[in-house]
């Protein structure tokens, strides 16, 4: 029974992980598979996606506003409060060469956690 538990939660932690994995385009996995590690290559790889991930957040957001008209301006408000939550926690502020492969990463996890969220609603 001891080892059952985490067993159980191992599961769990991967079949979230899973979901979230099955977001990436092909076309994301393929571009970052032929990058070679290059820096402007593999931004131009996330770019690309974040923009097919950002229309897709679009898509389900506005969905998820017609489907909850009476709730309409609560919605907006966490929106609002979401964009800020990406703004500090990928800090957007900080420009360097460096910073903006890691913070588009960071705005497309955060994208596509989004997404997913929308989606499911």
């Amino acid at each position: 029974m001891r080892f059952a538990i985490p067993v159980i939660l191992s599961l769990a932690t991967l079949g979230a992980n899973s979901v979230f994995a099955k977001g990436y385009s092909d076309e994301y996995n393929k571009c970052l598979n032929t990058s070679y590690g290059k820096t402007e290559t593999v931004k131009d790889c996330v770019d690309k996606e974040l923009k097919n991930q950002e229309k897709l957040l679009n898509k389900y957001y506005k969905n998820y506003l017609k489907n909850n008209e009476s709730h309409q301006s609560s919605i907006e408000q966490q929106h609002k409060l979401w964009l800020n939550r990406v703004d500090q926690k990928c800090y957007l502020k900080v420009t360097s060469a460096y910073m903006a492969v890691k913070q588009s990463k960071c705005v497309l996890e955060m994208t596509m956690e989004r997404v997913y969220y929308y989606q499911i609603k």
